[in-house]
């Protein structure tokens, strides 16, 4: 079944009606439009306002944490879809936003991408390597939290912000726990000037009770 119009091919015949009747190339297309806009003008006009999770507890004083399953849902609907650039652009404004208006809930105990959770002394530590260290540093009585104030940081054009994995309370440092390295790594650790920086090598003499923090 092919569109008269872009020939684009449709599974049966009502499917490529509905094409046909919506299809850019058609002259006459039937023209959808949303009656969303006018609904949030009347809204406004009785004085209402919408409201979500986020809206409220920002108007009660709370702050939302969102959940990894919750993140993981996200992602899975939002998968394959295609953005224009100026949403892209709309989309970073608003997060990046959203992470200064919320900053416990984007922090570096909150993000961790592929990485396993695993919960430790209250904390949400992200994989081995970041126990194995907080481990190390509750052995040597150093004081540490992972609840950090983000870093701004610039990379491609667009502005972001950098959440170190530790900050060692009486020492005023942070650190970061790393495998690899790359281009963007460096980009943002160039903007903490008191950062320490922990390798494959170190988690190796960490496991070997010879790691001295002024490595």
């Amino acid at each position: 079944m092919e569109c008269r119009y872009c020939e684009k091919i449709c599974k049966n015949d009502n499917s490529l009606r509905n094409h046909e009747r919506l299809c850019k190339l058609n002259p006459s297309r039937q023209i959808l439009k949303s009656n969303f806009i006018e609904y949030n003008k009347k809204k406004q006009e009785l004085g209402m306002s919408g409201t979500n999770q986020f809206i409220k507890a920002k108007k009660e004083g709370r702050v939302v944490v969102v959940s990894e399953e919750t993140r993981k849902k996200l992602g899975k609907i939002n998968k394959g879809k295609q953005l224009t650039e100026s949403h892209k652009n709309k989309l970073k404004i608003a997060m990046r936003k959203a992470v200064l208006e919320n900053p416990n809930s984007y922090s570096a105990n909150n993000v961790s991408g592929r990485t396993p959770i695993i919960e430790y002394n209250g904390f949400r530590l992200k994989g081995s390597w970041e126990l194995l260290v907080a481990k190390w540093l509750d052995e040597n009585n150093i004081k540490w939290t992972n609840i950090i104030e983000g870093f701004d940081y610039e990379w491609e054009g667009s502005k972001h912000i950098y959440y170190p994995d530790f900050y060692l309370l009486e020492y005023d440092k942070y650190i970061e726990v790393k495998g690899f390295e790359r281009e963007r790594d460096r980009c943002k650790w160039e903007v903490v000037n008191n950062l320490i920086i922990i390798k494959k090598d170190d988690i190796t003499k960490i496991k070997n009770k010879e790691y001295k923090l002024e490595d």
